[in-house]
């Protein structure tokens, strides 16, 4: 097949990493991160924070939230929140719209961050 001018090569990347909450000292929705073509998500939660609660969500066209249930990588658990920190998440966000972390409540600083593949 012969290639012509409107033949267009869009490169799209592998990877990218995301952050939804750096360093926060009060409860927050953070930022919602579009999921485009990504199909997995990894997520670290991280911070010195002596108390907090993470709850995870995808949000649809309308911006309503729905509880999204990840995999813990320490113990293999599936879980739509966590109280814990220093800890990996891993999501199926195939098909979804936006993802985002609510922080509900936090004691000290708290980070979340991304990287989705696709």
């Amino acid at each position: 097949m012969t290639e012509t001018t409107e033949n267009v090569v869009v490169t799209i990347p592998d990877k990218t990493s995301f952050i939804f909450h750096e360093t926060t000292t009060a409860p927050s929705e953070g930022e919602e991160f579009v999921v485009g073509h990504f199909r997995e998500l990894t997520v670290k939660i991280s911070g010195s924070s002596t108390s907090r609660e993470v709850k995870f969500y995808a949000v649809d066209e309308k911006g309503e939230k729905t509880p999204l249930s990840g995999t813990n990588k320490k113990d293999f658990q599936l879980g739509a929140s966590t109280l814990n920190t220093n800890e990996y998440w891993d999501f199926d966000i195939a098909g979804l719209f936006k993802v985002m972390f609510e922080v509900v409540s936090v004691n000290g600083d708290i980070s979340v961050k991304g990287i989705a593949v696709s």
